[in-house]
């Protein structure tokens, strides 16, 4: 399935929106975005490639640390990314060979727990007074967050390693404030424009939404979201279905985990569902390959035969078909040659998202984050975006880091990086199952 040309060129007077970017609501034209938030990088970074083999001869002396898990083979490996996201940032590996652990809802519980309590630990570690000043962290920003994608042929968001990691990051003030947000109807370039925010972003959204309505139950305390980009832009928040949760002490409880396979199992049922009604197929595709698309009128009746959509969710979505087209063999010959063309208009090869952790409130060494009032479990959908995470960031509803032109670390940038991993994972070892609630106790008291 491929997006029909010619895109729309927003510079054009009087223009409207066409092909996948007519799937755009109309306010979404007017969020703030950021196109190039500088990420430093190596000077001489490894040469990009996929892990197909075992997780230690991929990442080597990039480990910094590894943890085993109570009564699990599953170990968490704390990696030194060769592409960071910010220079103080660090990743959280589901660390096993023999089986691959894509997604929460694959993984043990006994290893997410611990994954999650990691987590938690690294906002304990940002909402310590020594750390936020010793690392000129004060007006810093926090996100916590991972992908699943299994599509294997043109970029996305899980492109290197399909195990389940998360990414740890924290953006100090100078780098959010150093580029100045655009309306996403003024970057011009169509795979950027859809990068930053998919098309089907809003869209898939809704239909999350009528999937979580109409059969899943959400743990007490947490309030389900609508989709709005008008609110999304006047408050800073970040595009996505958000689930606004109680605290971070949720995210280390029984519920944390609930929630997060519930957000896992309603995609991946609701996906299933329209692809085939799409298609007429349950069957993933392989590399360089799409199924072929139902006539619209058979779409539109499947569709209408899934009562849990809403009125407006069958709408968006015929909507989405009229726009979608096959794609012939020569045409995939081409995109498998033109990274750039496939990225921006071959669809992504399943269920794609990102699942993060947001909080307006900054780091701060008075007001430690651990007790942040206002936090979001954030699910975004991806249909040919490339990028994973796009975090809303310097004003911006959402943000596109730039890991290739960003300032090259310096010697001192380097060895601030590694104090900061290191000790943060230095205190992963000391933690007993039960740390990170003692902390959330003491963080609540600090309110």
């Amino acid at each position: 399935m491929t997006a029909p040309a010619p895109a729309w060129r927003p510079e054009l007077p009087g223009a409207r929106p066409g092909g996948l970017d007519a799937l755009y609501p109309d306010a979404a034209w007017d969020l703030p975005v950021n196109a190039a938030l500088p990420a430093p990088r190596l000077a001489d970074p490894p040469a990009e490639r996929c892990n197909l083999g075992a997780y230690r001869d991929y990442y080597g002396p990039c480990i910094l640390r590894e943890f085993p898990v109570a009564g699990e083979i599953e170990r968490l490996a704390v990696v030194d990314k060769a592409f960071p996201h910010s220079l103080y940032d660090v990743m959280l590996l589901v660390a096993r060979d023999d089986v691959v652990r894509r997604s929460v809802g694959d993984t043990p519980d006994a290893v997410l727990a611990a994954l999650l309590r990691a987590a938690a630990m690294f906002v304990e570690f940002l909402s310590d007074p020594a750390v936020v000043r010793g690392f000129g962290l004060e007006d810093g920003r926090l996100a916590i967050g991972w992908n699943h994608d299994p599509t294997v042929d043109r970029d996305n968001g899980q492109w290197w390693d399909k195990r389940l990691h998360l990414h740890l990051n924290c953006w100090p003030a100078a780098v959010r404030r150093a580029v100045a947000p655009l309306r996403l109807a003024d970057i011009g370039d169509v795979t950027m424009r859809r990068s930053l925010v998919d098309p089907a972003a809003y869209l898939a959204h809704q239909v999350m939404a009528d999937a979580l309505r109409g059969g899943a139950v959400l743990p007490e305390r947490c309030r389900l979201l609508g989709p709005d980009p008008r609110r999304d832009a006047a408050q800073g928040l970040p595009v996505g279905l958000k689930v606004r949760i109680p605290g971070w002490e949720f995210l280390t409880a029984p519920e944390g985990r609930e929630l997060l396979r519930e957000l896992h199992t309603t995609a991946s049922g609701a996906y299933q569902a329209l692809r085939r009604c799409f298609t007429g197929s349950d069957d993933a595709p392989g590399a360089w390959q799409r199924p072929r698309l139902l006539p619209a009128d058979d779409v539109e009746r499947g569709l209408d035969a899934l009562a849990w959509l809403s009125p407006a969710s069958r709408m968006l979505l015929a909507d989405l078909r009229s726009v979608l087209r096959n794609v012939t063999p020569r045409q995939m010959r081409l995109l498998a040659a033109r990274r750039d063309l496939a990225n921006r208009c071959l669809t992504l090869g399943g269920l794609s998202y990102n699942l993060s952790l947001f909080t307006p409130q900054p780091v701060a060494a008075n007001s430690p984050v651990l007790a942040a009032r206002e936090l979001y479990v954030v699910m975004q959908f991806k249909l040919v975006s490339y990028v994973g995470n796009s975090p809303a960031l310097g004003g911006a509803a959402a943000s596109v880091i730039d890991r290739m032109g960003g300032p090259v670390m310096t010697a001192d940038d380097r060895q601030r990086r590694r104090a900061f991993q290191l000790a943060y994972a230095d205190r992963l070892p000391a933690a007993p199952a039960g740390a990170a609630h003692g902390a959330l106790a003491f963080a609540r008291g600090h309110r």
